[in-house]
């Protein structure tokens, strides 16, 4: 049993009581819920499935099947383990550069073999394989060995394919065991990418897609465990033959409802927050607006380590509909544009890199979804930061039960766009015996609607009294002149979170707070909002929150034309929400519905 947790403990231990991989009854269980709340009847559609997390379209690029050959393959990298591959050779006379793509997790050599026939359409030799351990199941030619989740294992691969690719007649090389070469990828292939080119310099070009920096992080965003995610990758979008240790470090998570300093170390030495330096490999960083997985903020981090290592980095902000959970298709979290825009400069990235090709790049792009076409700036974040403080005036307590939201209320004056990562600066206290953990999201208030923007919802633990001051996730939007922007604030994401993301799991999305356990939110807390604004946030003012039993707030003493939003004016409301005024603090008291309770196997 894992031991009981203190709110003061600021460093977690944990011994799991038992490991899944150990359990089969636990294993069934659990797979058979995850693939319930995904939607599938007898297992996860890894490919083309209008559920699957992981689809990454391919941009509206046209291949060509005349302009190339296909050869599947097994190859042995460096410790005899055999690599299922396919390898892509183009029609027209070579020697050609080279392109070395896989999969996301739990994929195989399928799922960029599109990716693939565009370059090699494109006259690319490609090669695509499925990583080691992956590719398991029926009618299925899997990868030998065990998956230990880029590991150092999985660089060796790469780099093995790396020599394999030299030794062919049909790629152009530099030098003796040096191809041409660059790498493309989304996810777990993203990440194989970074870590082979902190190690192996022949690398001439990566294109890293909706991937990770810090993985600790990314599962478990300031000390929160992405439970719901971490199901779905364990048990539901995965299959491989995954090494003891990556599914005892997992299990171990999801039952201890959090990561001990061991887990985070291991999922650390799995990230480029803790590679070498990337100093001369010309990258093109592209995170994704709309990612539930890896939020923007894993992408920039990216962005900014190979630029302080010395490689020339673009930054393109995409959407194109990686990792989105929970969206029925009357919700396309992602957009032909960019889809089409992202493939086209990816082609062109390579060409340039690779064939000594031109471009003109600048050193950020992004998808505007209200003009549904890409922006260009000479810089990140394209806009200065600006932050503007509200000072609560009376106390607020935010319940681990019932969980109650608080909003923040900021009055936009003139038209202003968002993008980039804010941070929050607050004084909390954690009330009650269990844990307490904040969430918050940025919300759009607009004509009585309400707007989560781009379905960001920060966690941040609260393990003892004091200020907190954290990034919230990336973001973008335009806001017009009488929009109030909502830091909106709750000890549980429920009613912070799309329905229909709530509905797939059963419950939360993260490890919620405790039933017994809260926050509360003094009188004279000053609460600042830092975010990258085109314009000046409005002039500090102080919030007085009032609430009724109804489950809905009365206006502020200064808001004398409040409106009410319905359940059905945005997504992850299930009661009506009042909406405060200018510099207003709305006390938003919702009860949370259609939910089992989390499990409390570590209490």
């Amino acid at each position: 049993m894992c031991p009981l947790y203190s709110p003061k403990d600021s460093i977690y231990t944990c011994t799991p009581s038992y490991a899944v991989a150990n359990n089969d009854k636990q294993t069934t269980e659990t797979r058979r819920n995850v693939l319930k709340y995904l939607g599938a009847a007898t297992g996860f559609a890894l490919a083309g499935s209008q559920l699957d997390p992981f689809a990454h379209p391919v941009a509206a690029l046209e291949s060509d099947e005349t302009a190339f050959e296909r050869d599947e393959r097994r190859i042995e990298p460096f410790d005899g383990t055999e690599l299922a591959a396919t390898f892509y050779e183009p029609s027209t006379d070579g020697p050609h550069p080279a392109i070395l793509t896989t999969h996301g997790w739990g994929g195989n050599k399928s799922d960029p073999q599109p990716l693939a026939e565009v370059y090699a359409s494109n006259g690319f030799v490609a090669l695509g394989y499925t990583s080691r351990g992956f590719g398991q199941g029926e009618n299925a030619d899997p990868s030998g060995g065990e998956v230990h989740s880029t590991s150092e294992l999985e660089r060796q691969d790469a780099s093995a394919l790396i020599d394999y690719l030299a030794q062919q007649n049909a790629v152009m090389t530099d030098g003796e065991n040096n191809p041409r070469i660059g790498m493309d990828g989304i996810s777990y292939g993203g990440g194989i990418q970074m870590r082979t080119a902190s190690v192996d310099d022949r690398l001439d070009s990566i294109v890293p897609r909706a991937t990770w920096n810090n993985l600790a992080q990314a599962l478990a965003p300031n000390g929160i465990i992405k439970s719901g995610w971490i199901e779905a990758l364990e048990y539901g979008a995965q299959t491989g033959d995954i090494s003891e240790e990556n599914t005892a470090t997992t299990s171990g998570v999801l039952e201890c409802g959090r990561m001990t300093e061991a887990d985070r170390e291991y999922y650390r030495q799995r990230s480029p927050v803790s590679y070498d330096a990337i100093e001369d490999t010309p990258a093109l960083v592209i995170p994704e607006l709309t990612d539930q997985l890896f939020p923007i903020n894993q992408g920039v981090r990216n962005f900014g380590k190979l630029l302080s290592d010395g490689s020339t980095t673009t930054l393109v902000l995409g959407q194109d509909g990686t990792h989105v959970l929970g969206r029925a298709d009357s919700y396309p979290p992602g957009s032909e544009t960019s889809r089409e825009f992202v493939g086209q400069l990816a082609l062109q990235w390579q060409e340039a890199r690779l064939k000594n090709g031109d471009i003109d790049v600048s050193l950020l792009h992004y998808y505007d979804e209200q003009a549904d076409e890409f922006m260009a700036a000479d810089e990140y974040p394209p806009h200065p930061e600006r932050s503007t403080t509200r000072t609560l005036a009376e106390t607020v307590e935010l319940d681990g039960a019932d969980g109650n939201v608080a909003g923040v209320d900021i009055e936009i004056t003139e038209p202003t766009e968002v993008l980039g990562i804010p941070s929050l600066r607050l004084d909390v206290t954690p009330t009650g015996e269990g844990r307490s953990h904040l969430f918050v999201a940025l919300q759009r208030v607009r004509d009585g609607e309400t707007t989560i923007i781009k379905d960001k919802v920060t966690p941040q633990a609260v393990t003892e009294a004091g200020e907190l001051d954290f990034d919230l996730f990336g973001v973008h939007a335009h806001l017009e002149a009488g929009d109030t922007l909502r830091v909106a604030m709750s000890a549980r994401e429920d009613d912070l979170t799309a329905a229909e993301v709530i509905d797939l799991f059963g419950g939360s999305l993260y490890r919620p707070s405790d039933d017994d356990a809260g926050i509360e939110l003094s009188a004279d807390t000053e609460v600042e909002l830092s975010i990258p604004a085109s314009r000046e946030l409005s002039a500090p003012a102080t919030a007085t929150p009032t609430a009724t039993p109804e489950a809905t707030a009365t206006a502020t003493a200064t808001d004398t034309d409040a409106q009410t939003s319905t359940s059905g004016s945005q997504p992850g409301f299930g009661v009506p929400a009042a909406l405060g005024g200018a510099g207003g603090l709305s006390y938003l008291l919702s009860r949370r519905f259609g939910r089992d309770e989390p499990s409390e196997a570590d209490d």
